[in-house]
């Protein structure tokens, strides 16, 4: 049985589904490059649903200390406006309530295992948004959408916070 639903035609790169993650609540939005394997693509939602709670956790501490590290970054007339849409102590899984649209990227693997990404918006960095990057079960990077993918070298998943 398939977890991505409602596959169809995003655009000339991408075919685009749907996907149920209880982590964020419901379905997500699921693009996939049309070169990717639909086995490929299946394994990568697999793995997202399935994460355990260690991930689980370690994912919302870091999507915590990017919230974090961003307040510290604003001027505090736009803080005020964040903390009235993300509590200023939003941590733990509560945390991921506030990110906005994620939708699931699967790109070409271009090594072994497993890679893809998560991206959406969030009230602390409207410009940028947040991007989740996971290799083999293992959270590589939280912080701004840079669209590194999965498959860049580790030293450019390195953050201040």
């Amino acid at each position: 049985m398939s977890l991505i639903k409602n596959w169809s035609e995003q655009d000339q790169y991408f075919l685009s589904g749907t996907l149920y993650v209880p982590l964020f609540g419901g379905e997500i939005d699921v693009l996939v490059e049309k070169e990717v394997s639909p086995q490929y693509a299946e394994k990568c939602a697999e793995n997202l649903v399935s994460l355990d709670d260690e991930t689980v956790e370690y994912l919302c501490e870091r999507v915590s200390a990017y919230h974090q590290y961003m307040l510290e970054e604003w001027n505090e007339e736009f803080v005020r406006e964040i903390n009235e849409k993300v509590p200023p102590d939003a941590a733990g899984r509560e945390i991921l309530r506030y990110i906005e649209n994620p939708t699931l990227f699967v790109i070409v693997p271009q090594g072994e295992g497993i890679g893809y990404s998560v991206s959406g918006s969030c009230e602390w960095d409207p410009e940028h948004g947040i991007e989740i990057i996971i290799r083999d079960s293992r959270p590589l990077y939280v912080g701004q959408t840079d669209c590194l993918g999965a498959w860049a070298s580790d030293d450019e998943y390195l953050t201040e916070y």
